[in-house]
């Protein structure tokens, strides 16, 4: 089992992948870093689960999963800001993401979150398979059909 020390490090190692992980799947910043800090609570409070420390960061990873999508399924049962209120919410300026970026929140999670773990995170199939509970088939699909997606929608620019 590990140490203190020992979590603390591979947390420190598994922050960047934490981060663009929430972001995919939650978009903002202040809750990217709440779930993030649930599941580094939660996996704290879980570590004698972990079989095998080498699978530290796919164990967190999926912790953080799960935290993300129970804050999209608050954020759907909570009443909406008055018409005033939301108003005043200032929308992200379009200099602050690539084309690439926008493209990628314009897919469906279902094909986002694998993409960000295979493409950005280096996990493998198998490993996003389990993450994400269904079948390693179903992973390359959602891959196949996010890149086509993609592709489609950058055409015209200059990296697509």
């Amino acid at each position: 089992m590990m140490d203190k020390t020992e979590f603390t490090a591979a947390v420190l190692d598994a922050e960047p992948t934490l981060y663009r992980v929430a972001k995919a799947m939650l978009g903002s910043e202040h809750d990217c870093a709440d779930a993030a800090q649930q599941a580094i609570l939660h996996a704290w409070e879980q570590l004698g689960t972990l079989k095998k420390p080498r699978y530290f960061k796919t164990w967190l990873t999926r912790i953080l999963i799960n935290e993300c999508s129970a804050m999209l399924r608050l954020r759907q049962r909570l009443a909406p800001y008055e018409p005033e209120q939301a108003a005043s919410i200032p929308a992200p300026s379009p200099a602050d993401h690539s084309d690439l970026y926008e493209a990628l929140l314009a897919l469906d999670e279902k094909y986002r979150l694998p993409v960000v773990l295979y493409y950005l995170e280096g996990f493998k199939t198998r490993e996003i398979a389990s993450m994400l509970g269904v079948p390693e088939g179903t992973v390359k699909t959602r891959l196949r059909a996010a890149r086509e997606q993609l592709r489609k929608d950058l055409e015209g620019a200059c990296f697509a």
